[in-house]
């Protein structure tokens, strides 16, 4: 919304294009994030599957906790790339930060602190599916991966909030 309220406007029609493109690179990246509800719910299925395994003998006990270990990776699956896009998403913002008018700035502000929530929440997701693992090098390889891309989030969370404060005083 931000972006395109900002198009067409008198102070941003020599930017109009570059505009244009962000939005685009933009409405792509969300239509990406919609449907991650949707298939982070049905990657967690495989891991309830997965528990509801009979466990009487070795052999069983085996098969079950192998596929509760793909689940549990699976289910890391979405929440990574939530993570990742919304980095993305936010990446992309700040070239045209200094675009956007002051009379939007708190649409800007309210977007991007519900991105980070959903940031924090993926990673938060990541961490719990991690802490199941067995393979410990795995679950600390994407704990450290999560990490550095929760931490550019956070990162240019704080120079958009910086941008945003600025306009509104």
């Amino acid at each position: 919304m931000v972006i395109r309220f900002s198009r067409g406007k008198k102070a941003t029609l020599d930017h109009d294009s570059q505009l244009a493109e962000v939005e685009g690179q933009l409405l792509s990246l969300l239509s990406d994030l919609e449907p991650m509800a949707e298939r982070d719910c049905s990657s967690f299925d495989a891991v309830s599957a997965a528990y509801k395994l009979p466990k009487e003998n070795e052999a069983e006990q085996e098969v079950r906790n192998q596929a509760i270990e793909a689940g549990m990776l699976g289910a890391m699956v979405v929440p990574a790339e939530t993570l990742a896009s919304i980095r993305d998403v936010l990446k992309t913002d700040v070239p045209v930060l200094a675009l956007v008018g002051r009379n939007i700035a708190s649409d800007l502000g309210s977007g991007t602190e519900m991105l980070v929530a959903g940031a924090e929440g993926a990673f938060l997701n990541v961490r719990i599916n991690a802490a199941y693992l067995k393979d410990r090098a795995t679950a600390e390889s994407a704990l450290e991966q999560n990490g550095a891309i929760l931490a550019e989030v956070r990162d240019i969370h704080r120079s958009i909030r910086e941008t945003v404060e600025t306009m509104l005083t």
